[in-house]
């Protein structure tokens, strides 16, 4: 792995088990086994390795909507496995889903990349939405305002359901991504064509 790869990995590390406001890039370097010359030669400040992560992330769900939106015919097969695969990148990243309003609202260069990207990844999910009517897995009696409804309690599921466990202050692990996949199954279920 190479220093800036092990700079991102660390620091993701740090920000889900502390937070982005407790750990430096000092903190960072120190952890990485690296001198903070050295992370400076990769990363301005600890905005610019944020703004890394979120692009790195980025990159993952795109790699995760594509497989799902070029899937066949075994579509209601893979949806629970789509759906895991959201809950695991959501872990490996918590702590920007936890903070993600403070963090756009602290940086305008990240805030200007996010909107269309959390935008386009809302969209990539409704066409997956579409596809699963299309595959006469979900039916919806008014399609376009059901199922954009439905979506957005899919999405306020999966990206607050981790973050909700936390504040409840129960220690979150990787166990409880089948307990949200149910309940955004659950939520889907009066439309499942049966």
């Amino acid at each position: 792995m190479s220093n800036k790869e092990t700079i991102l990995q660390t620091a993701i590390d740090l920000f889900n088990d502390m937070g982005t406001a407790r750990v430096t890039t000092n903190l960072i370097a120190k952890e990485a086994g690296i001198s903070p010359g050295n992370l400076y030669y990769h990363f301005t400040d600890k905005a610019h390795i944020i703004r890394e992560i979120f692009e790195r992330m980025t990159s993952d769900w795109d790699e995760v909507n594509k497989v799902f939106l070029e899937t066949g015919p075994h579509f209601e097969d893979l949806m629970k496995e789509f759906i895991t695969a959201n809950f695991k990148l959501l872990w490996e990243y918590r702590f920007y889903s936890r903070e993600m309003v403070p963090l756009i609202n602290a940086d305008p260069i990240l805030k200007e990349r996010h909107i269309p990207v959390i935008n386009e990844h809302f969209n990539e999910q409704y066409r997956i939405i579409q596809k699963a009517v299309e595959a006469n897995v979900l039916n919806f009696p008014d399609p376009h305002y059901q199922a954009n409804d439905a979506l957005t309690v899919c999405w306020i599921v999966a990206n607050q359901y981790l973050i909700h466990l936390e504040g409840m202050g129960k220690t979150v692990t990787k166990a409880d991504f089948q307990k949200g996949v149910h309940l955004i199954m659950n939520s889907l279920l009066p439309y499942m064509v049966r």
